[in-house]
């Protein structure tokens, strides 16, 4: 059973308790008269304008999504199903099913759609100001692609936030943050900590540390560095402008690495950029390099990111807190009841959208058609049904009239929380620990071209759709220890 679901029972316990209690009242008690002006007549605490973005009928939260038209005029190749609609229902329908049922605390959820451009840095800045200044909102969630400069501008303005990826320690230190990812220096040393243990990195390696200059990103590579060198590894760190949002010259500073590395005897890249950015290096780099992918960026070592990251790179490993449902030893691993939910729900909210329900391992918003005609649908969105599961039970734990504080708060005082698609299935939030993956593990990016056949045990080339995907090493998950 999931945490929403316990919150709902014990909340319907609480209204029951209240029910008796005021039924064995006096008939004073039954006549409202108090002298108490914040409680109802029902004993129950009144609900009233409790912080910015909440009146005593409504809770204003901002849905951050992407606008990707950029991304599409850039070259990248996206489906047309990912548009800012779509995007944002992923989310705002699970607040449609709050309301229908009640609200939260009796409160009804409404939904501000708030986007960006991923190739224009200033419509960050934008979106920063919609939030904090134009809108009245209690709250931001946003699944996927936020960068951290911009998580900060929330953060510096005292915005409680709920983020599906990564972000600096810095962010996480504001105690307004919450997010599925680690930050991203916790994910840098735990996966570069599971490289060297697997053995994914040999004795003796040069390793070379390709990174950007987003505040994150270099708190990532330094600490990727940091663990390295500890190790008894010379390393090398290079870093390139991914601020600028061109991400042409961002392909060529990428490139450009690879010479660099090249004349520093480098023998083993840990790639730290989003996957937007990785074809330079790959096209310069000419197989001279093993490559780890420290996943640290945006949808770097999801389906999506497989599906979009350059052939060259098959072969390349990664050290990642996210799942794509394939087993090393072939298959497609049982869901778990988590994710069972969320892709029912995914499945009834888009059922117009697609032409059949949605199938393990399909990139975001795409359809497929395999070798022998059969059509697959987009796989559900882990990343928001995961955030917006944890953002639903701290809100309810944020009491009648909540505050931001109250609701960050009852955030880490959820305990364990599943997952989707990620960390073993596993999360947990506590007093010093504001974000839910526990577990990391090694998958390495394995080609599977639309017309790879479907083998006997379900998978394609090892893959759960005919595409470019991420295959566990091993069936072994590793600790996270920040």
């Amino acid at each position: 059973m999931t945490r929403r679901f316990r919150f709902r029972g014990l909340m319907a316990l609480l209204a029951v308790m209240a029910l008796l209690l005021a039924a064995c009242g006096s008939d004073d008690d039954s006549a409202g008269e108090t002298d108490n002006e914040t409680e109802t007549t029902d004993g129950s605490e009144e609900r009233t304008d409790s912080d910015i973005g909440v009146t005593a009928d409504t809770i204003r939260i901002g849905v951050g999504v992407s606008d990707l038209d950029g991304l599409r005029a850039s070259g990248i190749s996206l489906p047309e199903a990912l548009t800012t609609d779509n995007l944002s229902t992923r989310i705002t329908s699970y607040f449609d099913q709050w309301n229908e049922a009640g609200g939260i605390n009796g409160r009804m959820v409404e939904p501000v759609v708030l986007t960006w451009d991923p190739t224009k840095p200033d419509t960050q800045d934008q979106f920063c100001a919609e939030a904090t200044i134009d809108n009245e909102l209690f709250a931001v969630v946003v699944a996927s692609g936020l960068n951290a400069r911009t998580v900060q501008c929330l953060l510096d303005a005292g915005m409680l936030t709920f983020f599906g990826e990564f972000a600096p320690q810095s962010a996480h230190d504001s105690g307004l943050l919450v997010t599925v990812a680690p930050p991203a220096e916790v994910g840098a040393r735990a996966g570069a900590e599971a490289a060297i243990e697997s053995g994914d990195v040999p004795d003796g390696a040069v390793v070379g540390i390709l990174s950007g200059n987003g505040p994150d990103q270099i708190a990532a590579g330094e600490e990727a560095e940091s663990v390295f060198g500890d190790a008894g590894y010379e390393t090398q760190l290079v870093e390139v402008n991914t601020v600028q949002g061109d991400v042409g010259a961002i392909n060529q500073e990428s490139g450009a690495a690879a010479g660099t590395f090249r004349a520093g005897g480098v023998t083993h890249v840990m790639m730290l950029l989003p996957f937007t950015n990785q074809a330079g290096f790959y096209d310069a780099a000419g197989g001279d390099f093993d490559v780890t992918v420290l996943d640290t960026a945006s949808a770097n070592c999801t389906a999506f990111g497989a599906s979009r990251t350059p052939a060259a790179a098959v072969g390349a490993s990664c050290i990642t807190v996210w799942d794509n449902q394939n087993l090393a030893a072939g298959g497609i691993r049982e869901e778990t009841e988590f994710e069972m939910e969320c892709r029912a729900h995914f499945d009834e909210v888009f059922a117009e959208e697609f032409p059949v329900p949605s199938s393990p391992g399909v990139p975001s918003g795409q359809v497929i058609t395999t070798a022998d005609g059969e059509q697959l649908s987009s796989d559900y969105d882990a990343f928001a049904c995961t955030i917006v599961n944890i953002m639903e039970g701290a809100l309810e734990g944020g009491g009648t009239n909540p505050t931001r504080e109250s609701v960050m708060d009852a955030a880490l005082a959820l305990g364990e929380v599943p997952i989707a698609l990620a960390s073993d299935g596993q999360g947990s939030l506590g007093e010093d620990k504001t974000y839910a993956s526990d577990y990391v593990h090694s998958v390495v990016l394995t080609a599977a071209p639309a017309e790879t056949p479907k083998a006997a045990d379900g998978t394609y080339n090892g893959c759960p759709a005919p595409v470019n995907c991420w295959v566990p090493t091993a069936d072994e998950w590793f600790p996270i220890n920040p």
